[in-house]
């Protein structure tokens, strides 16, 4: 069982990050709920991990390197946890988002009427308002427990594989 786990972790781990962006992209390119500044900082650790698990099924299942790789891939997830922690806290009204949340960006050399009419057709999406829930979770709760799940997996492989290499040293 442990070098199954141990050979498979990467791949789960790209698949999941995969899915869990798939999903983001869909749920804005698909069915139009347009993220703010912090569901856009959401997706990054996704992206930092698809990078470290492309990586990490490179190495060798029971190496050190993998152990490692896999251990950043759990503090990465760490900090998408933050990350979404963070922005459950913004929905919840318990503080308040970073500038970006509320940042209309002007157009540069638009005189009045262009950025009038910039603004009216792209609205501001603001970091403090939920625009869908499931069972009482907005899309920033599911990616905390998410984040918090796949932190806690990449941790128990980087450990599993550490272990393994100790019965190796010692057995």
């Amino acid at each position: 069982m442990g070098n199954l786990l141990v050979r498979r972790a990467p791949w789960v781990l790209l698949a999941v990050a995969v899915v869990v962006l798939g999903v983001a992209f869909a749920s804005e390119h698909v069915f139009g709920l347009r993220p703010c500044a912090l569901c856009l900082y959401q997706r990054w650790p996704y992206v930092v991990v698809i990078a470290v698990g492309l990586v990490a099924v490179l190495t060798p299942p029971d190496s050190r390197a993998r152990a490692a790789l896999m251990a950043v891939s759990a503090a990465v997830f760490l900090v998408g946890a933050a990350i979404a922690g963070f922005h459950v806290g913004v929905e919840a009204q318990w503080w308040q988002g970073i500038p970006a949340c509320d940042r209309i960006v002007p157009l540069r050399g638009a005189n009045a009427a262009e950025l009038r009419e910039a603004l009216l057709q792209e609205p501001v999406v603001r970091c403090d308002v939920v625009e869908w829930r499931l069972l009482g979770l907005s899309m920033a709760g599911y990616n905390l427990l998410i984040s918090i799940a796949l932190a806690v997996a990449c941790a128990f492989a980087a450990w599993r594989i550490v272990g393994l290499n100790k019965r190796k040293v010692t057995g």
